[in-house]
């Protein structure tokens, strides 16, 4: 897979489907986290407020909250949806929405009750709403702490009242404090980063591994890395991001708490642009299946890149016959080529011109195929783009990822890699649109 060559090697790479970086068992992360068993959770929360699964992760002011709770809500705390399967990809599979959301949906109505679920980092409610962080100092708690208070009492403030709830109101709780490293952190770490690119902090779930030579070729970065588990609450986040990057002038520096990715060093504003853009488009999901952080590096990576390199109108254009002629011209200069060469020269030149227009015309028509796919995936996407589901986010990066590509597409043969990482994100949304056919009541998963 390595030796793999062109455009779908790029595709791979930063969809995070290239081994190990994207392997499970590679990161060591055994089997994920455990399914949600919803008979148990049922049974809990059919006695008390407030349920937490074997495997969640997300905290949060249980008292803040517990004072905000009506009689009739109900709160389940449930790991990740996400699974590790037996090829080591993640994914929440097919039947999660059969499995649990319609179960305890309906448990919900039949008893009458507010359910409000957290599913990993995501809150959400049988309300049909979901509440995320909208500004950067709530989406680096939400992320690097674990902490969903917040979107937990915005819910928890809608289900009461949802004309008077706002995420304006003012919050009872700080934002989470950030230092900076001392000499002595600084130091370690350097020290641990100048003998290998990548350190993963012990307690780190999902650890990291990059193809560094391949990033370098694909992006022109050169990347250290230091990933960290979740901050614990109460705790301060240490941004070394910056102190490390003074250490390493040439390279990018990427710091991960949990799932929350700071950013340093050459071309930082295109980065942090690259990162924001990321856990813009793409949070939803990863909050409730669990984001990989190989994969959101390789998303901020190729983005920035393209922030950085890209030009309007830059993409080279296929050979004319006037550049052709031109090519061929040292050849005819004067005329002595065709009497040199006479009627074998004319005929090579024949056939020369006539592959140059039919290479030409494949192009052009692979290029249309091509063009049409993105614009259909592109299509279902805004259809269907709300559903948080990994499969929907796996398209959206593949339909993000095609457009970077056809526009460095030079070649038939690059072009018909650009339809192939098209047409499966077209695939897996034309899956998901019959799917969804069948279930147009509610709120998705």
């Amino acid at each position: 897979m390595r030796a793999t060559l062109g455009a779908v090697l790029a595709a791979l790479v930063f969809l995070g489907l290239l081994a190990p970086a994207g392997s499970a068992r590679a990161q060591g992360l055994g089997d994920g986290p455990p399914p949600l068993d919803v008979e148990t959770a049922v049974e809990a929360l059919a006695t008390r407020q407030i349920y937490r699964a074997p495997g969640a992760v997300a905290t949060f002011d249980e008292d803040l909250i517990a004072s905000e709770l009506t009689d009739d809500m109900r709160v389940l705390v449930a790991p990740f949806s996400g699974r590790y399967g037996e090829d080591g990809n993640y994914s929440d599979g097919d039947d999660y929405h059969k499995r649990v959301y319609l179960p305890l949906r309906s448990w919900a109505e039949e008893s009458g009750l507010t359910l409000i679920r957290i599913e990993g980092l995501l809150v959400s409610s049988s309300k049909g709403v979901t509440a995320v962080p909208d500004d950067l100092p709530s989406l680096r708690r939400h992320t690097a702490q674990y902490d969903v208070t917040e979107a937990l009492r915005d819910i928890v403030r809608h289900a009461k009242d949802p004309d008077a709830a706002s995420r304006s109101s003012q919050s009872p709780r700080p934002t989470i404090e950030v230092v900076e490293p001392t000499a002595s952190q600084t130091a370690e770490l350097v020290e641990k980063l100048r003998r290998d690119r990548v350190v993963n902090a012990p307690g780190r779930r999902d650890r990291i591994d990059l193809p560094h030579e391949l990033l370098k070729e694909k992006t022109g970065f050169t990347v250290r890395v230091v990933a960290f588990p979740p901050v614990e609450p109460g705790k301060v986040l240490i941004d070394y991001a910056p102190a490390l990057a003074r250490h390493f002038p040439d390279d990018v520096v990427l710091v991960a708490h949990g799932d929350w990715l700071e950013v340093a060093g050459r071309h930082e504003t295109a980065l942090t642009s690259a990162r924001n853009y990321a856990y813009g488009r793409f949070q939803q999901a990863t909050f409730r299946q669990g984001l990989i952080m190989n994969d959101r590096i390789g998303s901020v990576l190729l983005r920035a890149s393209e922030l950085v390199a890209d030009k309007a109108f830059s993409r080279p254009q296929p050979t004319t016959l006037r550049q052709l002629i031109i090519e061929l011209a040292p050849w005819m200069i004067g005329g002595s080529a065709m009497v040199i060469g006479g009627a074998p020269l004319g005929a090579w030149l024949t056939r020369r011109l006539r592959d140059r227009r039919i290479e030409r015309e494949r192009f052009e028509a692979g290029k249309a195929r091509t063009f049409a796919a993105i614009a259909e995936l592109g299509e279902l996407l805004l259809r269907h783009g709300d559903d948080p589901a990994p499969s929907v986010v796996s398209a959206a990066e593949r339909h993000s990822t095609a457009t970077a590509l056809f526009e460095r597409a030079t070649t038939e043969e690059a072009m018909r890699e650009v339809l192939a990482v098209a047409e499966a994100g077209r695939r897996t949304m034309r899956k998901r649109a019959r799917r969804a056919g069948a279930h147009t009541d509610g709120d998705n998963p």
